[in-house]
């Protein structure tokens, strides 16, 4: 009697469960598959030989993605980037009433408002001071900053950045020379052109003097 034997690859549904497809911007059923290469007799598959590879198919749009798209959760990413960006307008305000050489009181003010308006809670003194404190121990972190806001931001997201500069800039009544300079220079992290950049410090002038 003559055995046929061989080896193929086969594969099989080890788990299932439920994750976030992004793909169809939900949550849905999927199916953890593995394939196999099996040893074979008459071409029916007997016995795993070894694991060739594994992934996980949405049972929705049948899109396959890696293993490590289960630990993906959207609303803890949307919370991360959030507190990035609330960090990040922290440390961008605080570096410009930082940049004249002395903090004014309605620089402060003027922080405390728009970060108000924009987190919907209220920054202390003492977190000002503490920003202040950071800022000055670690002025080279600014520029990190703004990269890291860069990859996150769109352009309306940037241009609130560098509002929010502004109107810190122009609280104690004057522009200094140092101030339009670190503008100009966070402008160009943003990728933000010197007519946008007039666009931006025009509409701010106007809102301000209204």
């Amino acid at each position: 009697m003559f055995f046929i034997a061989g080896t193929r690859g086969d594969t099989t549904t080890f788990a299932t469960g439920e994750f976030y497809c992004p793909e169809c911007n939900a949550r849905t059923q999927y199916h953890h598959d593995q394939v196999h290469e099996k040893a074979t007799v008459f071409f029916i598959p007997i016995v795993n030989l070894r694991l060739l590879g594994e992934y996980i198919e949405c049972q929705n749009c049948v899109n396959t993605y890696k293993m490590e798209i289960l630990d993906y959760d959207p609303e803890q990413e949307q919370k991360e980037i959030e507190a990035i960006y609330l960090e990040g307008i922290k440390k961008v305000m605080t570096t410009m009433m930082l940049a004249d050489g002395k903090i004014d009181g309605n620089e402060k003010s003027m922080m405390k408002d728009i970060y108000k308006k924009i987190a919907d809670s209220a920054l202390s003194d003492n977190d000002i001071d503490k920003e202040i404190k950071s800022c000055k121990a670690n002025p080279v972190d600014l520029d990190n900053c703004l990269k890291e806001l860069f990859s996150y931001l769109n352009e309306s997201g940037r241009e609130t950045i560098i509002k929010a500069a502004y109107w810190v800039s122009i609280a104690d009544g004057e522009v200094d020379k140092r101030e339009g300079k670190l503008l100009i220079k966070m402008a160009k992290r943003f990728q933000i052109s010197s007519a946008h950049l007039k666009g931006i410090i025009s509409e701010v002038n106007e809102i301000a003097s209204g």
